[in-house]
C-alpha cells in the first residue's frame, strides 16, 4: 500500500494576502466614522449642557428678574443654587475650559437676553461679541440652538459661516450656542 503524502497545513501567502487587504478596507472605513461619532456625541453634550445651564439663567431670571451680569458671569448661578456645577465645554481650552457667556447689557449691568457660546469641534472661538457685525437686536437674537443640526444657521448677525455645520464632516468650523430667552 501507498502512502499518499500528507498535505502541508496553512495558508498560502495569496490568502493571507487577502484577509489583510479585507481587514485594511474595513479599518478604512470604520475609522473615520468612529471619529464622526465620537464628534456628534461631543456636540449632542455640549447642548444638553447649554440647556442645563439655559435653565438655570431662567431659574435665576424668575428669582431676581434679572439675569447675571457678565462679569458676575455663570458663577453666580452656582452661588445662588440654580446649578450644582457648570459643566466644561467638550471643546474648551486649558485658559477657557468653560462655555462663553455673554449679556445685551454692559460687562457689569444685567441683561435682558443672554448667549452661550461653545468653540465647536475645531476649538477656535469664532463667535464673540467683537465679530464683525455681532448684534443683540431683536431680529437677529435666537432663542434656542444655533449651529449643529437641529439650530439656526444664522444668528446675532453673525455670518453662517462662523456657526457649525454637521454636514461639513468632523471637522467642521464653527460654534455651537444657546441663545435665550
Amino acid at each position: 500500500m501507498k502512502k499518499v503524502p500528507k498535505k502541508k497545513e496553512g495558508f498560502t501567502l495569496i490568502e493571507l494576502l487577502i484577509v489583510v487587504a479585507i481587514i485594511g478596507i474595513i479599518a478604512g472605513i470604520a475609522i473615520p466614522n468612529f471619529l464622526g461619532a465620537r464628534s456628534k456625541a461631543r456636540v449632542t453634550r455640549a447642548f444638553a449642557d447649554m440647556r442645563a445651564i439655559a435653565d438655570a439663567l431662567e431659574m435665576y431670571y424668575v428669582d431676581n428678574t434679572e439675569y447675571p451680569s457678565e462679569n458676575d458671569g455663570l458663577d453666580e448661578l452656582k452661588t445662588d443654587g440654580h446649578i450644582t456645577s457648570l459643566p466644561n465645554d467638550p471643546f474648551g481650552t486649558d485658559a477657557v475650559p468653560g462655555y462663553r457667556y455673554y449679556t445685551n447689557a454692559a460687562a457689569d449691568t444685567a441683561g435682558t437676553a443672554w448667549l452661550l457660546v461653545s468653540n465647536g469641534p475645531d476649538g477656535d472661538a469664532d463667535v464673540t461679541e467683537a465679530t464683525a457685525a455681532f448684534s443683540w437686536a431683536d431680529a437677529t437674537r435666537v432663542a434656542g440652538q444655533l449651529g449643529g443640526s437641529d439650530g439656526a444657521d444664522e444668528g446675532y448677525g453673525v455670518a453662517d459661516a462662523c456657526w457649525y455645520d454637521p454636514t461639513a464632516g468632523a471637522t467642521s468650523s464653527g460654534d455651537l450656542a444657546r441663545g435665550g430667552p
